[in-house]
């Protein structure tokens, strides 16, 4: 699936780019009723013989709580209803297998991480209602993969942000005011939009400038272009008030400053070849060496292909809030090694690892 969006918070046009991603209307027939009836009746059978209290919002949950649940409902059961009914729900496959739907060992754990999407112990009202409304449905699956822990912050990285400054300062008459920068694998957007107010600040403008972002995740694109998070109203309003001047496009006559870096967010996989122009400056942080990106093979195919899209001088850039001992298993040094196996020289960066092309 091929897709691009250029930022906008236009509620018209949002809602139009929606449609070229999620199914409208209700996509509940027979064949689906039949079987949320069927889930129905095993929660029931569950619920008459569980002999400790049923989940209700705000109970602290244990592990005889969880091995009991799983016993008489197991997860697999509800997971693959809701699978079913979120992607029939979607134009394209949703991501899913990361999500907590994939990765809650049981129908508690679900219900706890979800919260407050989910508020009944009962699955079979919730398919309904996915089912039948769209904006249940929506609001699930943004809620699903993008959690409130999930990227949520502008600014996680101040020190590379900091070094950042100085190098688009020193580099602005070299690249004689002309700045292509990417932020692979973006997530939700605050990172690309924080890149593009740098880029701003540090003088770049006018034709030819461009800040994107890319990510492999439909959902994550569609929310980092629109400022756009139904299941989390507070965040929705907070990113439009940051990102807002950045999308200002002065009407004819008023005077205002111009639109002068072209934004934009596409689909994309970073370890795959990039058939864009190439850019000077390459952001990837969150991933590299952490839980989705750490085998050496694929991590190395990563940095090759990241590397392979810097323009000569430019400079990549990886930082990472990692924890459970991720850098053990992917120390900085081995990433600084894969850089100049793929023709980077390592740079001193104050946070996390950096590398130049020659």
């Amino acid at each position: 699936m091929q897709l691009s969006f250029t930022p906008t918070l236009e509620r018209e046009e949002v809602a139009s780019r929606l449609d070229r991603l999620l199914v409208p209307g209700s996509i509940l027939d027979a064949g689906l009723e039949h079987r949320i009836d069927r889930l129905a009746r095993a929660f029931q059978g569950c619920a008459a013989s569980y002999p400790l209290p049923l989940w209700a919002p705000g109970l602290v949950i244990d592990n005889e709580m969880r091995g009991l649940t799983e016993a008489l409902f197991p997860m697999a059961q509800a997971r693959s209803l809701i699978d079913l009914t979120l992607r029939r729900g979607c134009r394209f496959s949703p991501q899913l297998s990361g999500s907590y739907l994939h990765t809650a060992p049981t129908w508690l754990d679900l219900l706890h991480k979800l919260r407050p999407q989910l508020l009944k112990a009962d699955p079979a009202p919730l398919l309904r209602g996915l089912a039948v409304d769209p904006e249940r449905r929506r609001r699930f699956l943004f809620a699903l993969l993008l959690p409130h822990h999930y990227g949520g912050t502008f600014d996680r990285y101040p020190r590379q942000s900091q070094w950042l400054k100085g190098w688009l300062s020193d580099n602005l008459e070299r690249l004689k005011g002309r700045m292509r920068a990417l932020d692979s694998a973006c997530g939700s957007g605050e990172g690309t939009y924080g890149l593009a107010e740098l880029v701003l600040a540090a003088g770049y403008g006018g034709r030819g400038s461009a800040v994107h972002g890319s990510t492999l995740e439909p959902i994550e694109l569609f929310a980092a272009a629109h400022a756009f998070f139904p299941h989390d109203p507070e965040r929705e309003r907070e990113y439009r008030t940051r990102v807002a001047p950045l999308l200002f496009k002065a009407d004819a006559g008023s005077g205002a400053a111009p639109h002068r870096v072209a934004i934009e967010f596409y689909l994309d996989e970073v370890g795959a070849c990039g058939a864009r122009e190439r850019y000077d400056v390459i952001l990837c942080n969150g991933l590299l060496g952490g839980p989705l990106l750490h085998e050496t093979v694929e991590l190395s195919q990563a940095l090759g292909a990241l590397a392979a899209r810097l323009a000569p001088g430019g400079v990549l850039l990886a930082a990472d809030r990692f924890h459970a001992g991720w850098r053990l298993r992917v120390p900085a040094e081995q990433l600084r090694q894969l850089m100049r196996q793929h023709g980077l020289t390592p740079l001193a960066v104050p946070e996390g690892v950096g590398g130049v092309r020659a």
